[in-house]
């Protein structure tokens, strides 16, 4: 049993201890939740952390510091034990909190305006007016409600006896909201006894209420108004939190490329055109918001946004200017600004924090390095420990260089707390992210926190830095007010507008795409591996053998180096399946979670979490250049197994799940495309088979009609044959399954058809370009459903009395055109329909301005 949990633990006396009293006995509120842990084994306690870490992965949680590759995401961490805060300490906290916000409301508005605090002297220019958050272009910049403050966060830490002090602020950016909201959706997921005994205050109305604060910002009806999340994008480290939080929230997570400025007004690029946009729910940086104003070089922004701003016909939550109150240096002086602004003494006073501006303080610190974390002033720490930032003679060096822009913390600051890990206890040093609200002329804090333990001796913990906790808050605790939102019009008389950005859509027809493609190439490894195996002789596979490689669609020469590969033999397959390089199925999943991870806000949490295990099937089974023989079979009839398990049940929960809005139709777009382009080359493959002249009753014809079957089996269509047909696999029969049938799924007309279908839902009478698409797609079908295959195949007769011969028999004749150029033209036509799309839906708005952001992830893994 772990030490912790034993009844009474030994701690120095020195210090304040979150868990335990001076005495080593629990406190109070940790009581109920030790006893129920006293009672479980450690291999107990370890499923339970494995359980917590699987839950996390499959609800999408994760820190990113380099999203280049899918594999190289950052696990989200989060303890079995929470944070308890009593009522006493959260009354403190809530009116700390409030008061420090309301007096940084009124230094932003002065330092701003007219800067009073510092003609008086209250504070030094240079923290203010030389900080690199302070933005000029704010001076005189419309502000939503006259404030620049709406969302913030404040990070506080407990002093050695027990009170709080604020470590920094994060008043114009507050990170972390969501993953403070899926703490607690994990925790009661994994451990739902713990709650049982307990009443904690409840987060469900969180996004709600950030929802309200958004659109009580708009001038126009609150129902009606255009809210969207801007977010750096993918790159970021963060990117996973804001879309967790666009999607709790209901409201589009958009990139700068996704917006541009018309006629001094804000749109979204949308898949049916442009929409407007009122209010912003701002996560970039101030100073790469608008090129034209701030950074020139910034690729994150919308070009044009201040002057919408400035002109009233958009609001920026936070406003642009909120940011300096981030700044680190100020911390030294908040108690000088609350006392300035209010007349009050900080209720809740700043953590020891040395401006390294000022000489004497910088000499403390330089005197005695290690006692100390030196940070910028304007750096965000969420993502990152202070020991991995820079190496302490680095960080020295640039500190002389440019001491105004550096603060220190102590080192050892915040009170101690314990971790599990594996079912032992690991003790660490906390802080406590709180978010508040601004409703109104007041602020309301949202009943809970981010804490963060930072376990250095954590091997979980090495790469984010810490370790987070869920946090809770007594019921008993005054809660908030629910959050307000205006009725909405009947659905009846206006149905809610779902906009789906053009980004979006690509990045789900990529998803589909891909997906298909990488099922397609699982099942005819699966196949064939049973084949192989299982089910023929050696005298059969010599009719399947030839056709097995010519089903692999080709790559692309450019990239691949080679236009045919091989599935003839188990290492081959082993390649196909497993190989990191273009073409193989690991490849094709690794380009989908890319995609998925750019726009997981629109994903449901099932579809995401069977994505999760698709890829943590192929993070566990990587590629070995040296596997043996026996690996190598076991390892791709399991991942084949797996592809083609989880990647119908994706389709199957998605569709149960998601709304059947614009993105989730282009997924299916995707997927119908690519399965006709994959038919028709397969068909195209076999055309040297394909006789000009059928002889019904040739030996031949036998011979053709194993093929044939073959040919079906691998394409999972030889049962689909058999209850149409109800005959032996002949060549025109076999055509018009494959190329005409509108109910076989793997129909090229049945695959097109439904693309009509769902375009025509997409198209917007506005645009040329889908109607064109559309136009083009119905040429197509139309085309398909007239040929006669016949025309290409003749069908001969060498004993006209047989009986039954007549029915299959026609007059001799010559075929009107070469069955291989048809087809190929075919085959063509059809992958044309892609650009047709691009054009018509996903690149549509090109000519209005050119898009900024990353492109989805598409051809170069063709």
């Amino acid at each position: 049993m772990p030490a912790v949990l034993a009844s009474k633990t030994s701690t120095p006396a020195q210090g304040w201890h979150d868990v335990f009293d001076a005495d080593g006995e629990p406190r109070p509120q940790y009581a109920t939740l030790l006893n129920h842990l006293r009672e479980l084994r450690p291999k107990e306690l370890r499923n339970l952390d494995e359980r917590m870490q699987a839950t996390l992965r499959e609800m999408g949680v994760t820190f990113d510091f380099i999203r280049e590759m899918p594999w190289g995401q950052q696990p989200w961490i989060c303890d079995l034990l929470p944070q308890i805060f009593t009522v006493a300490e959260w009354e403190t906290i809530t009116r700390g909190i409030a008061q420090r916000l309301r007096a940084f409301e009124m230094f932003l508005q002065d330092a701003y305006g007219s800067k009073s605090i510092l003609r008086a002297g209250v504070l030094p220019i240079q923290p203010v007016m030389g900080s690199p958050l302070y933005q000029l272009p704010a001076v005189g910049l419309p502000c939503v409600q006259e404030a620049f403050l709406h969302l913030s966060g404040i990070a506080l830490v407990r002093l050695d006896d027990g009170s709080f002090a604020v470590k920094h602020h994060q008043f114009g950016h507050a990170s972390g909201i969501s993953y403070m909201m899926q703490n607690r959706r994990a925790l009661a997921r994994v451990l739902p006894d713990l709650f049982r005994d307990v009443s904690v205050q409840s987060l469900v109305n969180a996004p709600l209420a950030i929802t309200a604060q958004l659109r009580g910002a708009s001038a126009a009806s609150a129902h009606e108004a255009g809210i969207v999340l801007l977010t750096p994008g993918a790159g970021s480290a963060l990117y996973s939190q804001h879309s967790l939080l666009a999607r709790r929230m209901g409201v589009p997570l958009v990139q700068g490329g996704d917006l541009l400025v018309l006629d001094d007004r804000v749109y979204l690029k949308t898949v049916k055109g442009l929409a407007r946009v009122e209010v912003i729910y701002n996560r970039v940086p101030d100073d790469m918001l608008d090129p034209l104003v701030f950074n020139r070089s910034s690729r994150l922004g919308i070009p044009g946004l201040t002057h919408c701003i400035r002109k009233g016909s958009v609001k920026l939550v936070n406003g642009i200017g909120s940011q300096l109150a981030d700044d680190r240096s100020l911390q030294s002086m908040a108690g000088r600004i609350v006392r300035y602004y209010l007349g009050e003494e900080a209720i809740l006073p700043s953590l020891e924090t040395l401006w390294l501006g000022d000489l004497d303080a910088r000499e403390m610190v330089l005197d005695d390095p290690a006692r100390y974390d030196i940070r910028r002033s304007h750096e965000d720490d969420l993502g990152a420990s202070p020991d991995t930032t820079l190496s302490r003679r680095e960080l020295l060096q640039q500190v002389e260089n440019d001491p105004g822009s550096f603060v220190a913390q102590p080192r050892e600051a915040g009170a101690r707390t314990i971790c599990f890990e594996k079912s032992r206890t690991i003790e660490g040093r906390a802080d406590y992210l709180i978010f508040a609200l601004r409703a109104g002329d007041r602020y309301e804090v949202l009943p809970s926190a981010l804490t963060r333990v930072f376990v250095r001796e954590s091997t979980r913990s090495a790469k984010l830095g810490w370790i987070s906790k869920d946090t809770w808050v007594p019921e008993t605790a005054a809660p908030a007010d629910p959050p307000r939102l205006p009725a909405r019009r009947s659905l009846a008389e206006r149905p809610p507008t779902l906009e789906v950005t053009s980004r979006v859509a690509e990045a789900f027809y990529w998803m589909g795409r891909y997906l298909e493609r990488a099922f397609q190439q699982a099942y005819l490894i699966q196949v064939i591996e049973s084949l192989e195996t299982e089910e023929l002789n050696s005298a059969e596979r010599r009719h399947y053998r030839p056709i097995w490689s010519q089903l692999l669609p080709p790559l692309d020469k450019k990239v691949a180096g080679s236009s045919r590969r091989s599935i003839s033999n188990p290492t081959d397959r082993y390649h196909l399946m497993l190989f990191p390089g273009p073409g193989s199925v690991a490849a094709m999943v690794g380009r989908v979670i890319g995609n998925a991870e750019s726009v997981q806000e629109c994903l449901s949490p099932e579809a995401w979490a069977t994505l999760s295990h698709l890829l943590a099937g192929f993070q566990k089974t990587r590629f070995r250049k040296n596997a043996a023989p026996s690996d190598i079979v076991r390892m791709t009839r399991r991942m084949s197994e797996l592809a083609t398990t989880l990647i119908p049940q994706f389709f199957a929960v998605s569709a149960m799940t998601m709304i059947a809005d614009d993105a989730w139709r282009f997924c299916v777009i995707g997927q119908m495309l690519e399965r006709a382009i994959v038919t028709g080359n397969a068909v195209l493959s076999i055309d040297r088979i394909l006789p000009a002249r059928f002889d019904v009753n040739s030996i031949e014809a036998h011979h053709l009609e194993i093929e044939l079957s073959a040919f079906l089996r691998l394409l999972g269509t030889r049962d689909a044959y058999r209850r149409v047909y109800q005959m032996r696999a002949e060549p025109v029969p076999v055509m018009e399954l494959l190329w005409q049938h509108p109910e076989v799924p793997r129909s090229v007309l049945r695959c097109l058809a439904r693309c009509v279908e769902l375009l025509s839902k997409s198209a917007s009478s506005r645009s040329l370009g889908a109607g064109q698409a559309l136009e083009a797609l119905e040429a197509l079908c139309d085309r398909i459903r007239q040929i006669d295959w016949n025309d290409y195949i003749e069908y001969i007769d060498t004993d006209p009395d047989a009986p039954g011969a007549g029915a299959v028999s026609h007059s001799r004749r010559q075929p009107k055109r070469e069955l291989t150029v048809f087809l190929g033209d075919l085959l063509s036509r059809t992958h044309s329909i892609h650009g047709l799309i691009s054009d018509g839906f996903l690149n549509h708005q090109a000519h209005i301005a050119q898009s900024l952001a990353p492109k989805a992830k598409g051809p170069r893994a063709a």
